[in-house]
C-alpha cells in the first residue's frame, strides 16, 4: 500500500505544487478556483491530480458556501512526515530567484529570510532594496514566487534612499531582518 501512496504522491511537477500549498497551509480550505490561481497550474490538470490525493486520502472535501472546497487530512498515514518533508525542502531555486530579480531593476540588497530558510519567527521573507523597480515585473515575480512555494510570501521593497535612512536610524524592522538568519542574494550595499 505505502508504494501505491508513493507512486500517487510524486507524480507530476503540479501534484508537488498542491502538496506544497496543502502541506504549508494546514489549517485552510481552498476552493478549486483558488487553488489554480495559488499553484498557476491548468485547471484539468490541477482537478485530476488533486482527485488523486484525494483518493488516498491526504486531501479531504466538503461543500462551503455552495462551493466544494479542499483540505489536507491531518490524519493521514504520512501526514507527519511528508509534512516535514515539504517544510524542510528548498522551497525555490536560488538561481531562479536570483535571475528573476536582476530583471526587476536596480537592486542593491536581496535578503532572503523566513520560509527560504525554514526560520519561523522571521518579521519577512523577502526583503528587496533598489531604484527603478519595475511594479508589473515586480508583481508577477511574486505571483510566479508564491505558486511555486506553496504560501504567501512576505515582502518588503525598499528605494535604496529609504532603506539608508533607515539602516542609518537604526530602525528597529531593518535590525530585526539583519539580526535573524537571512541569506544575502544580492549585497552590492556591502551590509
Amino acid at each position: 500500500m505505502s508504494r501505491e501512496i508513493l507512486e500517487q504522491l510524486f507524480d507530476s511537477p503540479v501534484k508537488v505544487k498542491l502538496l506544497k500549498l496543502f502541506l504549508r497551509n494546514p489549517e485552510e480550505s481552498f476552493g478549486l478556483k483558488e487553488v489554480n490561481k495559488r499553484i498557476k497550474g491548468d485547471a484539468r490538470v490541477c482537478r485530476r491530480q488533486m482527485k488523486k490525493l484525494e483518493n488516498i486520502n491526504l486531501l479531504n472535501s466538503r461543500v462551503k458556501d455552495k462551493r466544494k472546497v479542499y483540505f489536507v487530512n491531518s490524519d493521514f498515514d504520512f501526514y507527519n512526515e511528508l509534512r516535514t518533508l515539504v517544510l524542510k525542502s528548498n522551497p525555490a531555486s536560488r538561481e531562479k530567484i536570483l535571475s528573476r530579480l536582476k530583471t526587476l531593476g536596480r537592486i542593491k540588497l536581496a535578503i532572503l529570510a523566513g520560509i527560504f530558510l525554514n526560520a519561523e519567527n522571521s518579521r519577512v521573507d523577502l526583503l528587496v532594496v533598489g531604484d527603478n523597480i519595475k511594479k508589473r515585473k515586480l508583481s508577477n515575480f511574486l505571483r510566479d514566487l508564491e505558486a511555486e512555494v506553496g504560501k504567501e510570501i512576505d515582502y518588503v521593497v525598499f528605494s535604496s534612499g529609504d532603506f539608508s535612512y533607515r539602516y542609518d536610524m537604526f530602525d528597529r524592522f531593518i535590525r530585526d531582518v539583519l539580526e535573524k538568519p537571512h541569506e544575502k542574494l544580492i549585497n552590492k550595499l556591502k551590509i
